[in-house]
């Protein structure tokens, strides 16, 4: 019994020192899941994995992070795929508003972070269709930063589309201008289904301002 043990033993770590020093179980190939708006090439760059270099060699936390070092990419995990592949699944940050700063902008994600800069006069298109968003302190740590955008990534497309600007002076006191000039009280950012479900019941009604901050009792002036 003894000698059996120790035969699959040695048959085990044989085949260790097999995966891990010889190119038999070494990366030949990497695919990327989840990209669209960054290159491939850009997230094979920044994983700096080489071609040939045994899987068990590979540490796939610090490839994550390197990868999620990328300003577009909120998110990213790396698995190792036997016998020879190596699995990249990445989430992008999702472009939510824009914060003025002078002759700057700064786009903001669904969780307060700035990931791109651009000149006022340089800003493509599809950024400029975003939000502006105003409050004092806006950034990922800012309560109110974090509430508002929540707030406004959780609207349904119809009103999301309709936003154009976002004023916030805590969390608690969330508003969003629409199209027409239309102001929105819209409270925290709690029961955001809610109140998203009752504007759009007011919305057809002629109206400057609509106060959905207790979506059970609703008001419009």
């Amino acid at each position: 019994m003894l000698l059996g043990v120790a035969a699959v033993v040695i048959v085990v770590v044989g085949l260790v020192l097999v995966a891990f020093f010889t190119p038999l179980m070494s990366v030949r190939t990497t695919t990327v899941e989840g990209a669209k708006g960054v290159q491939t090439g850009e997230i094979l760059h920044a994983a700096d994995v080489a071609s040939g270099t045994p899987l068990l060699r590979v540490d796939t936390r610090v490839v994550a992070q390197r990868i999620a070092a990328i300003p577009s990419i909120e998110s990213a995990r790396v698995q190792r795929e036997y016998p020879s592949s190596l699995l990249i699944t990445v989430v992008e940050r999702q472009p939510t508003a824009r914060v003025v700063d002078g002759d700057k902008v700064h786009i903001l994600d669904r969780t307060g972070v700035s990931y791109l800069t651009y000149a006022t006069r340089g800003l493509p298109g599809e950024y400029a269709a975003l939000p502006v968003f105003t409050t004092p302190n806006p950034g990922p740590s800012d309560p109110t930063t974090v509430a508002a955008m929540k707030a406004t990534a959780g609207l349904p497309d119809d009103i999301s589309e309709q936003v154009t600007a976002i004023d916030a002076s805590s969390p608690v006191d969330i508003e969003f201008t629409l199209k027409g000039n239309r102001k929105v009280v819209w409270g925290d950012s709690a029961r955001g289904d809610e109140k998203a479900r009752t504007l759009g019941y007011l919305l057809p009604r002629k109206a400057s301002e609509y106060n959905v901050s207790s979506p059970d009792f609703p008001a419009v002036k």
